[in-house]
């Protein structure tokens, strides 16, 4: 079963990732403004400006991580699904491609983190994003990275 695609359900899986980044693209635009308006806040209220525009752009990034593992995992599923060597090299670029920049997203995310208590505030446990959570998922992406793909690779002979 490719949980991907029941995740995005009543939507297809492209149209439900397709929407996701438009929103994160949106997302972005008025980040442009806000991080300007920051800029420009008299300095007693500067700082507080910048943190809300920290959590702004976790907004944005867990929007773009949520695409990411989605499309991560619709690539694990079809992997499974093929024996195309080509096809499943393809596949196991992008999903290097994917951890790599989600990489650059939890980085940013623990940073956030660490200037803004209340990114690690919250009753759902899906949604904690502490410095030790945020540190212990980069390491289970560098895992995943460095030697889970590698080994997958070449135990399956995958170029």
């Amino acid at each position: 079963m490719n949980v991907a695609e029941t995740y995005a359900q009543p939507f297809s899986l492209p149209v439900f990732n397709k929407y996701l980044l438009l929103a994160a693209d949106e997302m972005e635009k008025g980040l442009e403004l806000y991080r300007a308006a920051a800029l420009r806040a008299p300095q007693s209220k500067r700082y507080g400006a910048f943190r809300e525009v920290l959590l702004a752009e976790q907004i944005q990034r867990m929007m773009r991580s949520e695409q990411a593992v989605l499309e991560f995992e619709n690539l694990r599923f079809s992997l499974s699904k093929t024996s195309d060597r080509a096809e499943q090299g393809r596949m196991l670029d992008r999903t290097i491609a994917i951890i790599k920049d989600e990489i650059g997203r939890t980085e940013a995310s623990r940073e956030a983190a660490r200037r803004d208590s209340r990114l690690g505030a919250g009753w759902d446990p899906d949604y904690f994003y502490t410095p030790y959570t945020l540190e212990e998922k980069l390491k289970l992406l560098r895992v995943t990275l460095d030697e889970q793909v590698p080994a997958y690779r070449q135990r399956n002979n995958i170029p």
